[in-house]
């Protein structure tokens, strides 16, 4: 939203008209940035009423000028109408008011005597030996007042919207801690309301703090009045002597609590003495029925012996399980560190090649062997690329070492298996899988619109030549090995073995 330049009004004689053309003119730049926008008497159009119409941009000018001269001391209609509402606004802080002197005269004594003057040292303009140099300085001084002006509004802006807002926030807390404490759900809406309305944690903790200190004193008082009751019920008896009762009457009426909380911890010690006089009698029927509950007893005793049993049992066979996937893990751990000395093959290839190569981090190398090896143990070393038959019966042994090769020597960031996560974590949805293990790169093509009769630019995903694709570590997780891409590779990483 652009910013609202301020209203600048000339309070003037028309004697001086000359001068505040000119002084107009050096305010030219201002007015073109959008900082000021200026009025005077000289537009009001024919048929409006002069006397309104000056009044209503007197009264609503961000700055007013004075322009003062004798003849503006001596005209009654500036004295007593501009330069008194003027002056009342300047102190009520609604405007700023900038006395100009343009002509030498007697302000001593006058209402504005006590602001800041321009020109310079209260010189007047038609003074200075070179008048553009007087009122390039008017000019500087009202840019100065006018910048000053925005950044004392803008402030006052902000304090009046963090008020708003934290009156805005008091009001909900007060309202959600109408019964003396606020709920999950209601904090988390005040969380909510806090974000929105830009208030930092310890503004909000302040409000909530005050909101809720009036609750937090009465629990209090609530608190040592229910410790007094109980100690006198544990002394005395329940019910309490009417002694007793007049003094807690005395006690509530001090710490200023409810009847109706009073009466609640009145209600629990009635509560407690029928509990006692319930657990009294269900200890009679107990000792009377002592036979029946040792029997049940038994019963029930047998039945957790059994419970017992098959908890061992599961807990047996839950082991046994948990023994077998650790013995299974580190068989494959020991796999994933196996060195050039066990590079397992059903089909006799040697992956020693492909096992130095990662080693020394030579990953193009490294992928141009891993196709060479795979082409070996298809079969299709003439044909020199690999069909989905060929990767769907792809030997396990060999798919492992291979695996195991490149997860190794780039600490788990490359490697079928790698890829297969990736591949199962988008869902199975391989343009977001090219996309997350840098296979396609967004380009900006030209296409071809309405039948050719035009062209535009736009951009969209292309997948990578294998010249484009990154040998290096700084590579996307996945990235390698790449000899298998576009839709054949769904076929590996969907083999089960991987």
């Amino acid at each position: 939203m652009p910013e609202v330049s301020l209203q600048l009004f000339f309070s003037y004689s028309h004697k001086d008209e000359a001068l505040r053309d000119e002084l107009a003119n050096h305010l030219s730049t201002l007015t073109r940035q959008g900082v000021i926008s200026s009025w005077h008497d000289r537009k009001i159009l024919p048929g409006d009423e002069w006397d309104r119409q000056i009044n209503d941009n007197l009264n609503t000018a961000d700055i007013i000028l004075l322009l003062v001269s004798s003849d503006f001391i001596g005209s009654n209609y500036c004295w007593d109408v501009e330069v008194t509402t003027a002056i009342e606004r300047h102190n009520t802080g609604k405007a700023r008011v900038i006395p100009v002197i343009l002509r030498r005269v007697d302000w001593s004594d006058t209402p504005f005597a006590k602001l800041q003057f321009l020109p310079k040292n209260a010189e007047p303009v038609t003074s200075w030996t070179n008048r553009d140099e007087a009122f390039t300085n008017v000019a500087q001084g009202i840019r100065a007042a006018a910048q000053q002006l925005k950044a004392e509004r803008q402030q006052q802006l902000a304090l009046a919207r963090k008020e708003t807002a934290i009156a805005e926030y008091r009001q909900q807390v007060e309202e959600f801690a109408a019964d003396g404490e606020i709920s999950f759900v209601k904090s988390e809406i005040l969380k909510d309301l806090q974000k929105r309305l830009g208030l930092t944690d310890e503004e909000a903790r302040t409000v909530r703090d005050k909101a809720l200190e009036p609750y937090g004193k009465y629990k209090e008082n609530l608190d040592k009045y229910k410790q007094i009751f109980t100690k006198l019920v544990d002394e005395q008896g329940y019910p309490l002597g009417e002694k007793a009762k007049a003094d807690l009457k005395k006690l509530q009426q001090y710490l200023k609590l409810k009847d109706e909380d009073v009466v609640l911890i009145d209600n629990e010690a009635e509560v407690r003495k029928q509990q006692a006089e319930i657990l009294h009698q269900q200890q009679r029927e107990q000792a009377e029925a002592k036979k029946l509950r040792q029997q049940q007893a038994n019963r029930l005793q047998q039945q957790q012996e059994q419970a017992e049993a098959e908890k061992l049992r599961q807990q047996q066979a839950q082991r046994l399980k948990l023994q077998r996937e650790q013995e299974e893990a580190e068989r494959l751990g020991q796999e994933q560190q196996s060195t050039g000395n066990d590079l397992l093959s059903e089909k006799g290839v040697d992956y020693t090649r492909l096992h130095d190569l990662l080693k020394a981090g030579k990953w193009q190398e490294a992928d141009q062997e891993t196709l060479a090896a795979m082409l070996k143990a298809t079969g299709r070393e003439k044909k020199g690329w690999l069909n989905i038959n060929s990767i769907e019966n792809f030997p396990c042994t060999d798919l492992r070492t291979i695996d195991q090769l490149w997860v190794k020597y780039n600490n788990g960031r490359f490697g079928f298996s790698v890829q297969k996560r990736i591949w199962e974590s988008v869902g199975k949805d391989y343009k977001k899988f090219g996309d997350r293990v840098g296979w396609l790169e967004l380009r900006t093509v030209v296409v071809d619109k309405w039948f050719g009769l035009r062209q535009q630019t736009e951009k969209q995903s292309e997948w990578l030549n294998y010249s484009d694709l990154l040998f290096n570590t700084s590579a996307s997780k996945g990235h390698l090995p790449s000899v298998i891409r576009r839709w054949s590779v769904i076929s590996l990483l969907s083999r089960r073995d991987l």
